[in-house]
Formats: structure tokens, sequence, C-alpha cells
């Protein structure tokens, strides 16, 4: 049985540079560099100017469509944001069964997952609370995105699936947290998808922000943006902040009623054990890291 992350359409180094060069002969000589592989695209540094993406399966063509769209429509807007975010510079459509793919701006620097210290968002949040208060009071009408079809915050949805994510998880999670994770489970109420009419980054946690010079620096992978309610992306509040600097975050923010922080806290344990499932069948330490800090504190 194929994992959720497994590729379907590969896209070599050498592949993608003979890609690239025919269809943009502009980029010559292509300079290129593996960035790394994520759920959805294989990714690849170009000229250290850009970089592209090849989806690895439907959903990361699905996920790219989506992205375009988004970081369009942020482009048009003329978005102003604390942290960089990319621009598109590159589409090409697909060729024989391969997927379309795309090359954005390059944002320098690292995925957060490979920073030893889990609390290093703590010093940004602030910055985060402000970003957030401002990408969520973006008009919808003027976003080109989808409502929530994937129904990310219905309990009633994913509890079983919870279930099964968590015991696949359990190998790599410790003993007290992972009975507090199940008693967790066991808790929640089953309700229906929260929905809402706010642009949504959709997908926010450590491995789509980018650190430079030790500083937070960029948003990127938006493949999830969609329109629905802010819990979704305050989810990172709960993730990778303690009960305390989780105050100066919504302080920036703005308040919230309690069923907010109810469902933020809900997609927060559930993204960190998702992470978890993915770092203990690739063997990605950093990620384990980071999910297993985010999980102690979503849980706190």
């Amino acid at each position: 049985m194929m994992k959720p992350w497994e590729a379907t359409h590969p896209v070599s180094m050498k592949k993608a540079k003979q890609k690239i060069e025919r269809a943009f002969p502009e980029l010559k000589p292509v300079g290129i560099k593996n960035c790394g592989t994520g759920f959805d695209h294989t990714v690849y540094e170009v000229n250290e100017e850009w970089v592209f993406r090849f989806p690895r399966r439907q959903m990361g063509f699905e996920a790219m469509r989506i992205e375009t769209r988004m970081l369009r429509s942020l482009t048009e807007i003329e978005f102003k944001s604390e942290f960089e975010y990319p621009s598109l510079a590159y589409y090409r459509e697909a060729e024989d069964d391969d997927y379309p793919y795309v090359g954005f701006s390059n944002i320098r620097g690292h995925v957060l997952t490979e920073e030893t210290n889990t609390d290093f968002l703590h010093q940004h949040a602030v910055q985060i609370g402000t970003f957030l208060k401002k990408l969520h009071s973006l008009p919808s009408e003027k976003v080109d995105a989808d409502p929530d079809h994937l129904q990310r915050l219905s309990t009633k949805l994913r509890k079983n699936h919870f279930y099964d994510i968590a015991e696949q998880s359990s190998s790599v999670i410790p003993g007290v947290f992972y009975e507090k994770l199940l008693s967790y489970i066991d808790q929640l109420e089953e309700w229906e998808n929260a929905t809402g009419t706010t642009p949504l980054h959709g997908d926010l946690h450590p491995k789509n922000m980018i650190v430079y010079n030790g500083r937070l620096a960029g948003i990127i992978d938006w493949g999830d943006a969609h329109i629905g309610h802010p819990a979704v992306d305050l989810s990172i509040a709960y993730a990778c902040m303690t009960p305390e600097v989780r105050k100066d975050f919504f302080e920036a923010y703005g308040d919230v009623n309690q069923r907010t922080h109810e469902l933020a806290r809900f997609k927060a344990v559930f993204i960190m054990t998702v992470l978890l499932r993915y770092a203990k069948d690739t063997g990605d330490q950093d990620v384990l890291r980071w999910g297993l800090a985010g999980l102690k504190k979503s849980l706190a």
C-alpha cells in the first residue's frame, strides 16, 4: 500500500534540468540544486534565483493549481506581508504523461524544521499574529480561492482517521504523550466542519516556513489555500508556541472566541500527529523533533 506522500510521478534532477532548459532557454545554462521533497512536490533551486516545483502525485498537481491562483491574487492586490511569499515566474504545461510544473521566486534560507530550537517561533509570535491578521482581513472576493471542500475542521469526518494516524505514529511518540493524545481524541466532540469567509494559507506548519540569518523570513507552499475558518491558520499558535507566548500572538492577531481556540487546537494536534507519521515513515529526524515538540505544545 502506498504512503500518502509516495510519488507516482518522480522527477529526477537530470530530468528536471532537461525540462527547464528545453522550456525556458533563457535560463541556460541551468545550475540546479535539490531543495528537498515534500508531501506533494519535488523542489529544485535553479540558478540560485528560482525555485521549480514538480508535482509528485495527483494531489500535488491540484495543490500547484491552488497555489498558483492564490499567489497570483496576492501579487495582484499587492499584499504587504511581514514575511516573503513566492511570486510566480514560470509555468509550463504538461509534457507526455507528466504534470505541469512551475517556477517561483526563491526565498533564501532553510526550512524551519532544520532549526534545533523548537521554540524558535516564540521570537516571532507578534509578527506571525500580525501577518495572519492582515491575510485574514483581505476581501475574499479579491482572492482566487475555493471554499474548504476538504472539511479540515470536521471532527465528525476526521475522528476515526485521527485514531488511525495516532496508532501509525505510536512508535515514535513517548508513552505519556501517546496516552495524552488518545485521551484528547477520545474526548473530542463530533462536530461538522466550521465554515467561514476568510482567505487562508491553509497549511501553516514548520515545514512551510523559511528561516534566513536567524529570523523567520518566508512562508511557502500555499497549495492548501482556501476560503474558510481562521482556526485553520491560527493552529500555528498551538503547534509552535507555549501558552504564555500564545497570549502575545493573540494580542497581535485580535480576540477570538472559545470555539475558535478549540478548533485551532484540534487542527494543531491533528497536523502534528500527521507530521509524526511522516517522520516515522521517512526517517526525518528534524520533522520528528518538531512534531514531538508541537504535539506537547498543542496538548498543553
